[in-house]
């Protein structure tokens, strides 16, 4: 149910969009500005080296082969997988000075865009709870000059949370697809187990990490609670209700991964200016529905359909309490 009305919210407000796409851009065109000043003239040696240029040649490969079902080269791939990180990781090594300094000032350019993102996420949340509260059409300046000061506290907080999680997560990925390409024996067989284990890892881990903090922007957005409060209450909700959310958010992560991935390549790129802000969209949206369901607070789903709660009956199941 969280899923079939978060994608029927999504779909009722689908001008929301478009103008998410545009937030989008804009501070990407932004940290890309930033990102090409600070970073760009200290790579451009990686760039034009030839140990990057032969593991890139390497992954071509590898991708032709897995498709083709070329044994002999997916045999092999490991061990000269090994072999191109280590010559590049000496690269890099032997340029320390110069490492460290585009190091950081990526992650000064990742946060900032996370920063920014996040901000734009917190006022289109607050959009959605105004259709959802009263189906009130909410301009997105007015929005956003009102939620500023709430949603720059909640980034200052939630950014380095989750991007050293996210960090975390991306390096056992890793590692764990190089420990199952020596476990198992076959080349074929370990390289598509450690492909399909290391992705669903990876979707799990965001799966994990939308659960826990499901709850806390709706609370500080539908309620007006304080940042302390709305994270007491926010954990405790997805504390309480883990599984369903875990759930939705495991087969929407899926989903998003599958769509995503498959409207690139079709479309030649095309499909992403759709699919990236729905899929954002679409999270939010699970966001506020699970937070008004458990919650047991009416919404709007739609100009003319309205979500209530029944009153609590013996041997009902939560999720039959509700009335579209």
């Amino acid at each position: 149910m969280l899923f079939k009305n978060a994608f029927h919210l999504l779909v009722d407000n689908f001008s929301l969009n478009y103008k998410y796409l545009l937030y989008k851009v804009i501070i990407s065109i932004l940290s890309v500005g930033l990102a090409a000043a600070l970073i760009v003239p200290n790579v451009a040696f990686l760039f034009n080296s030839a140990e990057l240029g032969a593991l890139i040649d390497l992954i071509k490969e590898f991708l032709r082969a897995l498709v083709s079902g070329n044994v002999d080269f997916l045999n092999s791939f490991p061990t000269e997988f090994r072999e191109c990180v280590a010559a590049l990781w000496e690269l890099l090594v032997s340029r320390t000075g110069r490492l460290v300094f585009v190091l950081i000032a990526a992650i000064a350019v990742i946060l900032i865009y996370r920063f920014l993102s996040g901000m734009g996420n917190f006022v289109f949340g607050n959009l959605i709870d105004d259709k959802m509260s009263s189906g009130a059409k909410t301009s997105f300046s007015s929005a956003y000059i009102r939620n500023l000061g709430r949603a720059a506290l909640w980034q200052v907080i939630y950014v380095p949370i989750t991007f050293i999680y996210d960090i975390a997560v991306l390096a056992i990925c890793y590692l764990f697809f190089l420990i199952l390409l020596n476990i198992i024996s076959l080349a074929l067989m370990a390289t598509s187990a450690a492909l399909m284990l290391s992705v669903a890892l990876f979707l799990a881990a965001q799966a994990v990490k939308l659960t826990v903090f499901n709850a806390i922007v709706p609370a500080m957005v539908s309620e007006g609670r304080k940042l302390s409060d709305a994270v007491k209450t926010g954990l405790s909700q997805s504390k309480e209700h883990f599984g369903p959310l875990f759930s939705t958010y495991l087969v929407t992560s899926l989903l998003i991964l599958c769509v995503g991935v498959g409207g690139a390549i079709c479309s030649f790129g095309a499909a992403l200016l759709l699919v990236v802000p729905m899929s954002f969209m679409m999270l939010i949206s699970i966001q506020f529905v699970s937070y008004y369901t458990f919650s047991r607070k009416k919404y709007f789903l739609g100009e003319d359909k309205i979500v209530s709660p029944k009153e609590n009956k013996a041997g009902e199941d939560f999720y039959d309490k509700f009335d579209l």
